[in-house]
């Protein structure tokens, strides 16, 4: 089977804008009210949190809107145009998109809980593949520049799926979903809550997480254009992001409750997402800027970023010192 050949940045970040054109024109436009933070979310799971924890709502002194997203990469895009002012995206997506030109910056980041498991590769439930080296030649679905990408060229990377390399079919979530039902592809590499809507929903089996093979953090990032405009409303989310945090930590199962009521997904899916994401944000310091060049590296390597600044600058410190 051939493999496909993965595209330089030069086309893949273009083709990916014209893609998502049509859903961010729904988007508000730039120049919103100074008053009212727009943030991104994906599948509904920090909305959940901070309103289950009240954190959204105490002494607000902005409205919040929130625009969701079913994957980084349109969250990323929405950044990039205007049309929101931060949001979460998987450590990979964000660094492949500030790599390629996106004016973003990560202020804050969620160390994965559970050593990494919130990113892998899965299969359907009859599925005879077990072990990283089956993968080998098969066609696997993931999105273009997420986390899910990642880890596969980190396996690539290290030998654990040895030649010939997979074919990469880049899909977004609900594509590739329908894409490993139909056997159009062998497995899936994803994030949560895919991993857990196809092994708690669907039966489904873990190949291979990313647990060891790349630092797998989530970041809250913020356009470079809000960060100036709206520092002090931007501050003030990222707080009570970290509070709503702090409570689920001790409020997983009422966090899962809402997550499933607000977001539509099984209860016990909830369940296994919520016991997966619920940690602790920190701001971004330079300990997490030199763990996560093995992310950039991974893409330079790979011939999908080439960026023409210092990686510190895709970084807000919020005063944090060498």
């Amino acid at each position: 089977m051939m493999t496909r050949r993965i595209p330089s940045h030069r086309s893949v970040w273009p083709v990916a804008l014209l893609a998502l054109l049509t859903a961010i024109s729904l988007l508000p436009a730039t120049g919103h009210a100074a008053d009212e933070l727009i943030v991104a979310d994906q599948k509904g799971q920090q909305r959940a949190l901070l309103e289950a924890s009240g954190a959204a709502s105490t002494n607000l002194p902005y409205a919040i809107k929130w625009v969701d997203f079913e994957a980084a990469a349109p969250l990323l895009q929405a950044l990039a145009a205007g049309a929101v002012d931060t949001g979460i995206a998987g450590d990979g997506p964000f660094i492949f998109a500030w790599g390629a030109g996106v004016p973003i910056k990560a202020a804050y980041i969620i160390p994965p809980r559970g050593g990494g498991k919130a990113t892998a590769i899965v299969v359907a439930q009859n599925s005879p593949i077990t072990t990283p080296a089956q993968l080998s030649g098969k066609r696997i679905a993931t999105g273009r520049g997420s986390i899910g990408h990642l880890l596969l060229l980190r396996l690539l990377a290290t030998g654990a799926i040895p030649p010939p390399a997979p074919q990469i079919v880049f899909l977004l979530p609900a594509q590739a979903k329908a894409a490993l039902d139909t056997g159009r592809v062998d497995a899936w590499s994803t994030w949560e809550p895919y991993v857990s809507l196809e092994v708690v929903g669907h039966h489904g089996h873990i190949v291979v997480d990313a647990s060891g093979l790349m630092p797998n953090n989530s970041v809250f990032v913020a356009s470079d254009a809000a960060l100036a405009a709206k520092h002090a409303q931007i501050e003030d989310f990222y707080r009570r992001v970290t509070a709503a945090y702090e409570w689920g930590m001790t409020h997983q199962d009422q966090y899962a409750r809402i997550l499933a009521h607000q977001t539509g997904m099984p209860q016990d899916v909830a369940n296994a997402v919520a016991e997966k994401l619920i940690a602790a944000p920190v701001p971004v310091s330079r300990d997490v800027i030199r763990a996560e060049q093995v992310t950039l590296d991974t893409y330079k390597q790979a011939g999908l970023v080439h960026p023409t600044t210092s990686f510190e600058n895709a970084f807000d410190l919020n005063g944090d010192t060498p």
